[in-house]
C-alpha cells in the first residue's frame, strides 16, 4: 500500500532541535484531503510537507517516480496557504504554466510536471504521509536483545541506519557513547541481514565494504563502530551502549475541516521484524 521516498535529514524542523529525520511515504489508496490528513496523523506523523528549497527539490524529484498524483500537507486556511502543522507557506512551487493556483483550497503534487496544483479538497487522490524521528543514545550497557526490548518499550525501535543521512545523524550521536561500539537494529537471520524496523537494506556501510555472508552464530548482530565509522558484526551477548529511534510527537494545531468523510483503513508503516 505504500512505497518509501528518499529519507531526508532536516535541521531545525518545525522549530525543534537539530538532528531530526523526515521520511516520506506514498499511500496509494485515494481519499479526500481531510481524510488523508486524518489517516497520516493516525498512522504516521502528518501529511508530507517540504518547507525549504532543498527539501522541496528533493521531494518533487523523488515523487515523480511514484504511481500517481497525490495530496501533500498544504491547504488554504482563512484565505492563507498553510503547511500541515500551521506554518504559513511563504513560497509555493505552483505550476504556473497551467495557470495555478486557481480558486481551490487544497494542494496536490503533479508528478508529470514536478509542481503543485490546487484542487477541490473533496476530490480523491493518493497522498504522501511523513514520519519524523530522531536517534537517542542510551548510556546503558545491554545485550542486543536487551537493547531491542528497551528501545521498543521506551521509544520506538532500535535505530535503523538505512540511508546516508541517518548514518550521519547516528555518527553525531555516537561521539558521546561510553563504548567503542553501539548496537543498532541490524540483525542476521534466515540467511540475510535486515533492519528490525522493516526498512530496506539498500544503503550499506560495512567496514571495508565487506558484508559478512555467513557469520558465526554468536556474531549475528550489527553495531556501529565509533572508530572506523562503519557497521560491524558483534557477539549478540556483548553489552554495549545503543541507539534508539524515537518518533516526534505532532503538535496539535486547529485546522479547518474541509469534509466529513471518515478515513478508510490503510496499511501502516513497514511492520517491525520479529526476532527469534
Amino acid at each position: 500500500m505504500k512505497t518509501t521516498l528518499t529519507v531526508l535529514l532536516i535541521l531545525g524542523l518545525y522549530g525543534l532541535s537539530s538532528g531530526f529525520i523526515k521520511q516520506h511515504f506514498f499511500v496509494k489508496e485515494r481519499m479526500t484531503w481531510n481524510s488523508a490528513s486524518k489517516h497520516c496523523k493516525t498512522h504516521f506523523y502528518d501529511l508530507s510537507t517540504f518547507t525549504n528549497v532543498n527539501e522541496e527539490q528533493q521531494f518533487l524529484e523523488d515523487a515523480a517516480y511514484q504511481p500517481s498524483d497525490a495530496w501533500v500537507g498544504l491547504n488554504k486556511v482563512s484565505g492563507v496557504w498553510q503547511w500541515s502543522g500551521g506554518e504559513n507557506a511563504t513560497r509555493i512551487n505552483w505550476d504556473t504554466s497551467n495557470q495555478q493556483p486557481e480558486n481551490d483550497d487544497c494542494a496536490f503534487q503533479h508528478k508529470a510536471y514536478k509542481k503543485l496544483h490546487d484542487r477541490n479538497c473533496n476530490d480523491q487522490y493518493s497522498f504522501y504521509c511523513m514520519n519524523i524521528s530522531e536517534f537517542v543514545l542510551v548510556h546503558q550497557n545491554k545485550t542486543w536483545e536487551g537493547a531491542l526490548e528497551y528501545c521498543r518499550k521506551q521509544y520506538n525501535d532500535l535505530a535503523s541506519l538505512s540511508s546516508f543521512n541517518m548514518m550521519d545523524s547516528a555518527l553525531g550521536k555516537s561521539t558521546q557513547a561510553e563504548t567503542e561500539h553501539l548496537w543498532t537494529g541490524l540483525r542476521y537471520q534466515a540467511g540475510h541481514w535486515f533492519w528490525v524496523n522493516g526498512d530496506d537494506l539498500d544503503y550499506k556501510d560495512w567496514y571495508q565494504n565487506q558484508q559478512p555472508q555467513c557469520p558465526a552464530r554468536n556474531l549475528r548482530c550489527g553495531a556501529l563502530d565509533k572508530k572506523t565509522q562503519n557497521w560491524i558484526h558483534r557477539d549478540c551477548e556483548e553489552k554495549l551502549n545503543f541507539l534508539c529511534s524515537a518518533q516526534a510527537v505532532p503538535q496539535v494545531v486547529p485546522q479547518t475541516t474541509v469534509d466529513s468523510t471518515p478515513p478508510a483503513h490503510l496499511t501502516s508503516p513497514s511492520p517491525k521484524k520479529t526476532v527469534s
